[in-house]
């Protein structure tokens, strides 16, 4: 389940087995599918420590593969479609070299052995079971562990929960209970939720990142304070971590615990009611404001906004750094001196920020003379940093002291 944490997985070794059996040596198609099954095993533990490494939880092989594509765009943002194309490239040759290795292996196994009888392959077989029954009773951190059989009973318990789960999700979008409401209490009121990318409790939590943020939001309480507005928080559990936002975003506007595209797609196509319906039934218009939509995005009409705002419909012409390049002071005050006085009536304004997305590389400063905003170039002066796009991720202390201090730009 870690890296390093098995290296030796000996109930991979009971399908080269299948090579000595004499039959199967004459065979042309066969070391194909035993070097096939070898190569998807490998790829499949490989998988399962990177989902560990990366969500905290083991592969889901029914859903996990929706990753790639989300896997893609992170790599188009962060380092160009160029780069993006040429990692899925080498991924794919990856596992074919993988695949023609092992048929070597599988081969040299069958080629290398003695003629076989029928009775010395069992004997052969039991010495390989026994010594995986074996093996099976060692501490979990031995490096000798049967990682391919724990892997298979953890997905086949994973797939009865994943299929049960589809069950209660489409149930409950079914029931009375998620269908849209009004919100009187609300009635005339604007209704603003900001996303703010990659804030999540660490940032107060642990404190390398609190000593930065900790300040900025006492700060920000005795603005507001003097303003006449209050402060209240509280702490909500996001069903993913270490990316996909989005699926945050649905969890928020659903009611409903969406972690994986899957689900959000089995959303999309539920027909429950949004809070976009809830607002739109007390007579607000429901608008989103995304500066890192680059591509169509119809799934924001099928979340019951009506407005839609990408990165193009913000005509931001300064310096780009960062995951899109589009600062959040720029965002925020488009929204409020431009798009919001757009519509006579109240809104319920969803605004999802991205200056502080992986992998936080430095923007432009905070300017306090706001006009300066409207300007093509608000910050004629500020130059983006020289560096190369891996540099943030490839350093984990420069990527650690920078995920406070972008977190704290959003926020101020």
């Amino acid at each position: 389940g870690a890296w390093g944490s098995a290296w030796l997985v000996p109930e991979l070794g009971l399908l080269p087995l299948l090579a000595l059996w004499p039959t199967a040596r004459r065979s042309r198609w066969l070391p194909w599918v035993l070097a096939a099954m070898l190569a998807l095993a490998f790829a499949a533990l490989l998988g399962d420590a990177l989902v560990r490494a990366v969500f905290s939880r083991p592969l889901n092989i029914l859903l996990d593969p929706w990753l790639l594509r989300a896997g893609f765009h992170l790599l188009d943002g962060s380092l160009g479609t160029a780069a993006a194309v040429l990692a899925a490239l080498l991924a794919a040759l990856g596992i074919a070299a993988i695949t023609i290795a092992m048929r070597a292996l599988v081969l040299r196994v069958a080629g290398a052995a003695p003629r076989q009888t029928p009775l010395s392959v069992a004997v052969i077989a039991a010495v390989a079971v026994l010594g995986l029954a074996g093996v099976s009773l060692a501490p979990a951190e031995s490096v000798v562990r049967p990682a391919l059989a724990e892997l298979v009973q953890t997905q086949s318990q994973q797939v009865r929960a994943t299929l049960a789960e589809r069950e209660a999700l489409l149930a409950r979008a079914g029931s009375k209970r998620m269908q849209a409401m009004p919100i009187p209490a609300l009635a005339g009121r604007d209704v603003i939720v900001v996303f703010v990318e990659s804030y999540g409790v660490s940032a107060l939590d642990q404190p390398r990142y609190a000593g930065t943020l900790g300040p900025v939001l006492q700060r920000s309480e005795a603005r507001l304070a003097e303003a006449g507005l209050g402060a209240v928080s509280m702490r909500m559990q996001s069903p993913i971590r270490g990316g996909q936002s989005w699926l945050s975003h649905a969890s928020v506007l659903s009611g409903q615990p969406i972690d994986n595209d899957y689900w959000y797609s089995l959303l999309l196509a539920s027909g429950q009611g949004f809070l976009t319906d809830d607002f739109r039934s007390t007579g607000h218009t429901p608008l989103v404001v995304a500066p890192a939509i680059v591509r169509p995005w119809p799934e924001a009409r099928a979340l019951g906004f009506e407005d839609v705002y990408p990165a193009a419909a913000l005509e931001y012409g300064g310096p780009k750094s960062g995951w899109v390049g589009i600062p959040d002071q720029y965002t925020l005050h488009r929204y409020s001196r431009h798009l919001r006085p757009a519509h006579a009536g109240p809104v319920f304004g969803v605004l999802l920020l991205i200056s502080s997305h992986a992998p936080w590389s430095p923007g432009p400063p905070l300017v306090d003379d706001r006009d300066r905003l409207d300007r093509e170039n608000p910050w004629p002066d500020w130059q983006v940093p020289e560096t190369d796009p891996l540099a943030y991720w490839r350093d984990t202390d420069r990527l650690r002291a920078r995920y406070p201090e972008s977190l704290a730009y959003s926020l101020e």
